[in-house]
Protein backbone atom coordinates (compact mmCIF):
# COMPACT_ATOMS: atom_id res chain seq x y z
CA UNK A 1 0.00 0.00 0.00
CA UNK A 2 1.11 3.56 -0.71
CA UNK A 3 0.96 5.22 2.70
CA UNK A 4 1.39 8.67 1.14
CA UNK A 5 -2.35 8.58 0.42
CA UNK A 6 -3.36 8.21 4.07
CA UNK A 7 -6.02 10.63 5.30
CA UNK A 8 -8.71 10.73 7.95
CA UNK A 9 -11.59 10.79 5.47
CA UNK A 10 -10.77 7.43 3.91
CA UNK A 11 -9.18 5.72 6.88
CA UNK A 12 -12.11 3.44 7.72
CA UNK A 13 -12.19 2.11 4.16
CA UNK A 14 -8.73 0.59 4.64
CA UNK A 15 -8.41 -3.07 5.61
CA UNK A 16 -8.45 -3.54 9.39
CA UNK A 17 -4.88 -4.88 9.41
CA UNK A 18 -3.63 -1.65 7.76
CA UNK A 19 -5.71 0.50 10.13
CA UNK A 20 -4.14 -1.22 13.15
CA UNK A 21 -0.68 -0.75 11.63
CA UNK A 22 -1.27 2.98 11.12
CA UNK A 23 -2.68 3.55 14.61
CA UNK A 24 0.37 1.90 16.16
CA UNK A 25 3.00 3.63 14.03
CA UNK A 26 3.67 7.30 14.81
CA UNK A 27 5.43 7.79 11.47
CA UNK A 28 2.32 6.69 9.59
CA UNK A 29 0.12 8.79 11.86
CA UNK A 30 2.28 11.81 11.03
CA UNK A 31 1.50 11.35 7.32
CA UNK A 32 -2.21 11.33 8.04
CA UNK A 33 -2.11 14.26 10.48
CA UNK A 34 -0.11 16.37 8.04
CA UNK A 35 -2.87 16.04 5.44
CA UNK A 36 -5.48 17.16 7.97
CA UNK A 37 -3.80 20.32 9.31
CA UNK A 38 -2.30 23.55 8.07
CA UNK A 39 1.50 23.48 7.99
CA UNK A 40 1.92 25.69 11.08
CA UNK A 41 -0.55 23.57 13.09
CA UNK A 42 1.18 20.40 11.93
CA UNK A 43 4.55 21.78 13.11
CA UNK A 44 2.93 22.70 16.43
CA UNK A 45 1.56 19.14 16.75
CA UNK A 46 5.00 17.64 16.05
CA UNK A 47 6.55 19.92 18.66
CA UNK A 48 3.89 19.06 21.25
CA UNK A 49 4.43 15.35 20.50
CA UNK A 50 8.20 15.66 20.90
CA UNK A 51 8.00 17.50 24.22
CA UNK A 52 5.18 15.29 25.52
CA UNK A 53 7.44 12.29 24.91
CA UNK A 54 10.24 13.99 26.89
CA UNK A 55 7.98 14.85 29.84
CA UNK A 56 6.46 11.36 29.77
CA UNK A 57 9.92 9.88 30.15
CA UNK A 58 10.60 12.10 33.18
CA UNK A 59 7.38 10.95 34.86
CA UNK A 60 7.32 7.26 33.88
CA UNK A 61 4.36 7.66 31.53
CA UNK A 62 4.09 5.68 28.30
CA UNK A 63 6.22 7.73 25.88
CA UNK A 64 4.54 6.41 22.74
CA UNK A 65 1.10 7.33 24.07
CA UNK A 66 2.35 10.81 24.91
CA UNK A 67 3.77 11.22 21.41
CA UNK A 68 0.58 10.01 19.72
CA UNK A 69 -1.57 12.26 21.92
CA UNK A 70 0.61 15.19 20.88
CA UNK A 71 0.28 14.31 17.20
CA UNK A 72 -3.50 13.95 17.31
CA UNK A 73 -4.53 16.59 19.83
CA UNK A 74 -5.53 19.26 17.30
CA UNK A 75 -7.06 16.99 14.65
CA UNK A 76 -10.37 18.93 14.74
CA UNK A 77 -8.85 22.37 15.20
CA UNK A 78 -10.15 23.66 11.86
CA UNK A 79 -13.68 22.35 12.12
CA UNK A 80 -16.53 24.80 11.84
CA UNK A 81 -18.37 25.50 15.09
CA UNK A 82 -21.34 23.54 13.74
CA UNK A 83 -19.13 20.45 13.31
CA UNK A 84 -17.89 20.67 16.90
CA UNK A 85 -21.42 21.24 18.11
CA UNK A 86 -22.75 18.23 16.21
CA UNK A 87 -20.37 15.93 18.11
CA UNK A 88 -21.03 17.67 21.41
CA UNK A 89 -24.83 17.64 21.02
CA UNK A 90 -24.69 13.90 20.55
CA UNK A 91 -21.95 12.88 23.01
CA UNK A 92 -21.35 15.68 25.49
CA UNK A 93 -24.07 18.39 25.52
CA UNK A 94 -22.71 20.03 28.69
CA UNK A 95 -19.69 21.18 26.68
CA UNK A 96 -21.79 23.19 24.20
CA UNK A 97 -21.60 26.15 26.60
CA UNK A 98 -17.79 26.26 26.47
CA UNK A 99 -15.89 28.80 24.35
CA UNK A 100 -15.24 27.93 20.73
CA UNK A 101 -11.48 27.88 21.43
CA UNK A 102 -11.98 24.84 23.68
CA UNK A 103 -14.45 22.79 21.68
CA UNK A 104 -11.87 21.20 19.39
CA UNK A 105 -10.37 19.29 22.32
CA UNK A 106 -13.77 17.81 23.18
CA UNK A 107 -14.85 17.05 19.61
CA UNK A 108 -11.47 15.48 18.79
CA UNK A 109 -12.14 12.63 21.21
CA UNK A 110 -15.38 11.69 19.47
CA UNK A 111 -14.05 12.35 15.98
CA UNK A 112 -11.11 10.00 16.55
CA UNK A 113 -13.44 7.30 17.85
CA UNK A 114 -15.71 7.61 14.80
CA UNK A 115 -13.25 8.39 12.00
CA UNK A 116 -10.33 6.24 13.09
CA UNK A 117 -12.02 3.70 15.35
CA UNK A 118 -9.43 4.89 17.87
CA UNK A 119 -10.18 3.69 21.40
CA UNK A 120 -7.10 4.19 23.56
CA UNK A 121 -8.72 5.69 26.66
CA UNK A 122 -5.55 7.30 27.99
CA UNK A 123 -4.81 9.14 24.75
CA UNK A 124 -8.44 10.16 24.18
CA UNK A 125 -8.67 11.45 27.75
CA UNK A 126 -5.50 13.51 27.33
CA UNK A 127 -6.74 14.99 24.04
CA UNK A 128 -10.12 15.80 25.61
CA UNK A 129 -8.34 17.65 28.43
CA UNK A 130 -5.71 19.57 26.48
CA UNK A 131 -7.49 22.96 26.50
CA UNK A 132 -9.09 22.77 29.93
CA UNK A 133 -7.72 20.04 32.12
CA UNK A 134 -10.38 18.26 34.17
CA UNK A 135 -8.18 15.22 34.80
CA UNK A 136 -5.40 14.53 37.28
CA UNK A 137 -4.06 11.83 34.97
CA UNK A 138 -0.37 12.45 34.27
CA UNK A 139 -0.72 12.03 30.50
CA UNK A 140 -3.49 14.65 30.43
CA UNK A 141 -1.42 17.09 32.47
CA UNK A 142 1.62 16.47 30.26
CA UNK A 143 -0.34 17.18 27.07
CA UNK A 144 -1.91 20.29 28.60
CA UNK A 145 1.50 21.69 29.56
CA UNK A 146 3.16 20.81 26.26
CA UNK A 147 0.34 22.30 24.22
CA UNK A 148 0.63 25.61 26.06
CA UNK A 149 4.42 25.78 26.28
CA UNK A 150 6.00 23.96 23.35
CA UNK A 151 8.89 26.10 22.05
CA UNK A 152 7.25 27.21 18.78
CA UNK A 153 4.88 29.32 20.89
CA UNK A 154 7.94 31.41 21.89
CA UNK A 155 6.83 31.95 25.48
CA UNK A 156 9.88 32.62 27.57
CA UNK A 157 9.37 31.04 30.97
CA UNK A 158 10.56 27.97 32.84
CA UNK A 159 7.32 25.96 32.87
CA UNK A 160 8.73 23.15 30.72
CA UNK A 161 11.86 22.85 32.87
CA UNK A 162 9.78 22.99 36.03
CA UNK A 163 7.45 20.29 34.64
CA UNK A 164 10.37 17.86 34.31
CA UNK A 165 10.78 17.91 38.09
CA UNK A 166 7.34 18.90 39.42
CA UNK A 167 4.57 18.12 36.95
CA UNK A 168 1.66 19.23 39.10
CA UNK A 169 3.45 22.34 40.41
CA UNK A 170 4.14 23.37 36.80
CA UNK A 171 0.52 22.69 35.94
CA UNK A 172 -0.76 24.90 38.77
CA UNK A 173 1.58 27.72 37.77
CA UNK A 174 0.65 27.40 34.11
CA UNK A 175 -3.06 27.43 34.99
CA UNK A 176 -2.52 30.69 36.85
CA UNK A 177 -0.62 32.13 33.85
CA UNK A 178 -3.41 31.08 31.46
CA UNK A 179 -6.05 32.56 33.75
CA UNK A 180 -4.16 35.86 33.98
CA UNK A 181 -3.67 35.99 30.20
CA UNK A 182 -7.33 35.29 29.44
CA UNK A 183 -8.64 37.83 31.92
CA UNK A 184 -6.12 40.64 31.41
CA UNK A 185 -5.16 40.32 27.74
CA UNK A 186 -8.09 38.62 26.03
CA UNK A 187 -10.77 39.96 28.41
CA UNK A 188 -12.30 36.47 28.57
CA UNK A 189 -13.61 34.44 31.44
CA UNK A 190 -11.30 31.68 32.63
CA UNK A 191 -12.93 28.28 32.99
CA UNK A 192 -10.74 26.76 35.63
CA UNK A 193 -8.80 23.55 35.54
CA UNK A 194 -9.81 21.02 38.18
CA UNK A 195 -6.60 20.00 39.93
Amino acid sequence: MNFDDLNFDHFMSLPSKIRRQVLNDPELLKIMVKKNLKESRYEHSLSVAKYARQLAKCHHVDEDKAYIAGLLHDCTKYFEESEHDAYLKYYDPDKLQYPESCKHSFSAKYYLKEKLNFHDRDILNAIYNHTICFSKDRLSVILYICDKREPLRKIDDDIMEMAKKDLYGAFRRLSWDVETYLREVKNEEFIGNSL
